[in-house]
Parts: structure tokens; sequence; C-alpha cells
């Protein structure tokens, strides 16, 4: 996690406007095994078609504002969803996948719930939650999903 906050501190100082770019990160509970997933997996994660992790763990996923800027750049990558269409999606899911107001209580929820999953700003990160690799990537490294421009 150090590392990461690293990383962007000499990238902000050697080009400040790649760390204004808008970026998100996957999160988990820290209890969770997992440490990477690849693309085609996590899509099966973030829509329940996975409804269990590898532990046997109930997948919950906590999603913040997807009408937001951030909430766009996952919803394009992720979903192909309109904000409005997540929502009716979630809807449907009875629980599996909750809608909360901010990146804070995405964290909070992550952090509280084994078999969580989140997506949230890479400023929210905590040391509550966990991040997980992307087809062995991390948030700022080049080719990660989740990165925006």
């Amino acid at each position: 996690m150090h590392r990461l906050w690293l990383y962007c501190i000499i990238l902000a100082l050697l080009t400040p406007s790649l760390c204004l770019a808008r970026d998100a990160a996957v999160i988990i509970n820290k209890a969770n095994p997992a440490s990477s997933v690849n693309k085609d997996e996590l899509l099966k994660l973030l829509k329940i078609e996975a409804p269990k992790w590898s532990d046997g763990k109930k997948v919950t996923v906590f999603l913040s504002n997807p009408a937001s800027e951030d909430g766009r750049l996952f919803r394009e990558k992720t979903y192909r969803m309109t904000a409005a269409e997540l929502k009716a999606f979630a809807a449907t899911q009875k629980g599996s996948i909750v809608i909360l107001g901010s990146d804070e209580m995405v964290v909070k929820a992550v952090s509280e719930y084994p078999g969580a999953i989140g997506v949230v700003n890479v400023y929210a990160i905590s040391s509550a939650v966990k991040v997980l690799r992307v087809d062995g990537k991390l948030p700022f490294e080049p080719g990660y999903l989740l990165h925006g421009n």
C-alpha cells in the first residue's frame, strides 16, 4: 500500500496532470485470501455471475455513486451500463450489489464484510481494506483496467 502512494507522489512531482486523472481501484476485505483476478473473473464477481469466492464466502459488491465521474469510468469499463441501468440492475440482485453514498462508505462496508468487493477512487483507499490486482496490475500501473484519463 505504501508503495502505491509513493509511486503516485513521485508521478505527481514529475507529471502533475497524470495523478489528476480519474483512477479507480478494486478493493476487498483484508481477510479475503484473493490477491489478483483477471478482467473476466472481475466482471463475473461484479455482476454476481460468480456468487462466491474460491473460499466459499458470498460475494457482496459495494459501489459508490454510479452517476459520479468515478462511477462513469467504472461503469464504462465494467458493467457497460448507464447509471440508471446499473441502479436498476443492482435492485434486482437482492442485496448482492449495494450502492452507497460515498467512497468512504464503500471502504467501511468492504472492511466489515468478509466476502465484500468494492470499487472506489484510489485516493479513498485506506489500510482497512486490500487492493485487488486486476490482470496482475495495481492502480497507476500501465494497463490497469480502471485507469481514467
